[in-house]
Protein backbone atom coordinates (compact mmCIF):
# COMPACT_ATOMS: atom_id res chain seq x y z
CA UNK A 1 0.00 0.00 0.00
CA UNK A 2 1.36 3.39 -0.93
CA UNK A 3 1.14 6.64 1.01
CA UNK A 4 -1.32 8.35 -1.40
CA UNK A 5 -3.72 5.41 -1.08
CA UNK A 6 -3.41 5.42 2.71
CA UNK A 7 -3.98 9.17 2.94
CA UNK A 8 -6.96 8.98 0.56
CA UNK A 9 -8.52 6.20 2.63
CA UNK A 10 -8.01 8.20 5.83
CA UNK A 11 -9.62 11.30 4.33
CA UNK A 12 -12.58 9.32 2.96
CA UNK A 13 -13.08 7.55 6.29
CA UNK A 14 -13.14 10.88 8.10
CA UNK A 15 -15.55 12.33 5.52
CA UNK A 16 -17.97 9.40 5.85
CA UNK A 17 -17.87 9.57 9.65
CA UNK A 18 -18.45 13.32 9.62
CA UNK A 19 -21.26 13.14 7.05
CA UNK A 20 -23.66 11.28 9.36
CA UNK A 21 -23.94 13.91 12.09
CA UNK A 22 -24.01 16.70 9.52
CA UNK A 23 -26.83 15.14 7.52
CA UNK A 24 -28.99 13.95 10.43
CA UNK A 25 -28.25 16.68 12.98
CA UNK A 26 -31.58 18.51 12.64
CA UNK A 27 -33.92 15.70 11.66
CA UNK A 28 -34.63 12.21 12.92
CA UNK A 29 -33.18 9.22 11.17
CA UNK A 30 -35.58 7.30 8.90
CA UNK A 31 -37.08 4.26 10.58
CA UNK A 32 -35.62 1.79 8.07
CA UNK A 33 -32.13 3.20 8.57
CA UNK A 34 -32.52 3.31 12.34
CA UNK A 35 -33.32 -0.41 12.36
CA UNK A 36 -30.22 -1.19 10.30
CA UNK A 37 -27.95 0.97 12.46
CA UNK A 38 -29.29 -0.65 15.61
CA UNK A 39 -28.74 -4.23 14.36
CA UNK A 40 -25.43 -3.69 12.53
CA UNK A 41 -23.13 -4.15 15.59
CA UNK A 42 -24.75 -7.53 16.25
CA UNK A 43 -23.37 -8.70 12.92
CA UNK A 44 -20.06 -6.85 12.96
CA UNK A 45 -18.77 -7.76 16.44
CA UNK A 46 -18.99 -11.54 16.06
CA UNK A 47 -17.32 -11.30 12.65
CA UNK A 48 -14.45 -9.25 14.08
CA UNK A 49 -14.02 -11.60 17.02
CA UNK A 50 -14.14 -14.71 14.84
CA UNK A 51 -11.61 -13.36 12.37
CA UNK A 52 -9.18 -12.37 15.12
CA UNK A 53 -9.63 -15.59 17.12
CA UNK A 54 -9.54 -18.16 14.32
CA UNK A 55 -7.65 -16.29 11.61
CA UNK A 56 -3.98 -16.60 10.80
CA UNK A 57 -1.81 -16.19 7.72
CA UNK A 58 -1.96 -19.95 7.19
CA UNK A 59 -5.76 -20.12 7.34
CA UNK A 60 -8.14 -21.12 10.10
CA UNK A 61 -6.44 -22.10 13.37
CA UNK A 62 -7.54 -23.34 16.75
CA UNK A 63 -5.25 -22.19 19.56
CA UNK A 64 -5.28 -20.51 22.97
CA UNK A 65 -7.32 -17.57 21.67
CA UNK A 66 -10.25 -19.88 20.89
CA UNK A 67 -10.21 -21.30 24.42
CA UNK A 68 -10.09 -17.77 25.85
CA UNK A 69 -13.00 -16.70 23.62
CA UNK A 70 -15.01 -19.66 24.89
CA UNK A 71 -14.23 -18.70 28.51
CA UNK A 72 -15.34 -15.12 27.88
CA UNK A 73 -18.52 -16.34 26.18
CA UNK A 74 -19.35 -18.50 29.21
CA UNK A 75 -18.71 -15.50 31.48
CA UNK A 76 -21.00 -13.24 29.46
CA UNK A 77 -23.76 -15.88 29.33
CA UNK A 78 -23.58 -16.61 33.06
CA UNK A 79 -23.28 -13.04 34.33
CA UNK A 80 -25.55 -11.31 31.76
CA UNK A 81 -24.22 -7.90 32.68
CA UNK A 82 -21.75 -5.53 31.16
CA UNK A 83 -18.46 -6.96 32.34
CA UNK A 84 -16.24 -5.73 29.51
CA UNK A 85 -13.18 -5.02 31.65
CA UNK A 86 -13.36 -8.32 33.49
CA UNK A 87 -14.00 -10.17 30.22
CA UNK A 88 -10.88 -8.64 28.67
CA UNK A 89 -8.84 -9.58 31.73
CA UNK A 90 -10.24 -13.12 31.74
CA UNK A 91 -9.45 -13.54 28.05
CA UNK A 92 -5.87 -12.37 28.53
CA UNK A 93 -5.33 -14.59 31.59
CA UNK A 94 -6.80 -17.70 29.93
CA UNK A 95 -4.76 -17.13 26.76
CA UNK A 96 -1.56 -16.66 28.76
CA UNK A 97 -2.32 -19.69 30.92
CA UNK A 98 -3.01 -22.00 27.98
CA UNK A 99 0.13 -20.79 26.19
CA UNK A 100 2.21 -21.25 29.36
CA UNK A 101 0.93 -24.81 29.82
CA UNK A 102 0.87 -26.02 26.24
CA UNK A 103 3.19 -23.64 24.38
CA UNK A 104 2.42 -21.18 21.60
Amino acid sequence: MTWPVLITLAILTFAFKAAGPMIFAKRPMPAWLDDIVRILPLAIYPALVASSVFGSPEGVTFDARAIAAAAVLVLVILVRKRVFGFAMLLGAVVTAGVRALFGP
